[in-house]
C-alpha cells in the first residue's frame, strides 16, 4: 500500500496512539490540537508526526494543516460535536476521500453517517460492550471466594 497522507484532529490518548501506529506503517501524519500544552507535548513524543496547533474546527486553519493534501482525516477529539463538524468541513468543503471519526457517547451513533460526511464511525463503548457481554455470558455462575462457603 502507498503512503497516504493523514490528518489526525485531537491529539489526545486516541488521536496520539493513531498517529504514532500510522506513521509506524509509513505513512504521512499530521496531527492538529487546539490545546498548546498538548501540541508542545506531542512535538516531543511523536518524532514523525507533524504537529500543529489550531482548532480544527476552523476552515483556515484545517488549510493550514494541510487537509487539501489530506487523503484520509481522522475525527479524534473528545467531543462529538467537534468530530462531526470536523468530518462535515474534510468531507464536504475540502473533498477528502476518507474521513473516520470517532464517537465518545454511544448515543450519538446515529449521527455519525455519510451526510454528515463520516465514511465509518469508531466507538470505543460499542466495541467493548459485545466483547464484555459475551465474557459475562461465558463466566461461571459462581465462584468461591477464599474463607466463604458457598451458599445452599
Amino acid at each position: 500500500m502507498p503512503a497516504m497522507r493523514v490528518l489526525v484532529a485531537g491529539g489526545g490518548a486516541f488521536g496520539s496512539y493513531m498517529a504514532r501506529d500510522l506513521v509506524d506503517k509509513g505513512h504521512e501524519v499530521t496531527v492538529m490540537d487546539a490545546d498548546r500544552a498538548v501540541a508542545d507535548d506531542l512535538q516531543t513524543r511523536l518524532p514523525g508526526v507533524r504537529i500543529v496547533c489550531g482548532d480544527a474546527c476552523e476552515p483556515r486553519l484545517l488549510e493550514q494543516a494541510g487537509i487539501l493534501r489530506a487523503d484520509v482525516v481522522v475525527a479524534a477529539t473528545s467531543d462529538d460535536e467537534d468530530n462531526l463538524v470536523i468530518a462535515l468541513l474534510s468531507h464536504k468543503e475540502f473533498d477528502v476521500p476518507r474521513v473516520v471519526a470517532r464517537v465518545n457517547d454511544p448515543r450519538n451513533n446515529w449521527l455519525f453517517t455519510d451526510w454528515w460526511g463520516v465514511d465509518q464511525a469508531l466507538s470505543a463503548p460499542d466495541a467493548f460492550v459485545p466483547v464484555v457481554e459475551e465474557q459475562v455470558a461465558s463466566a461461571p455462575q459462581h465462584r468461591e471466594r477464599a474463607g466463604e462457603r458457598p451458599e445452599m
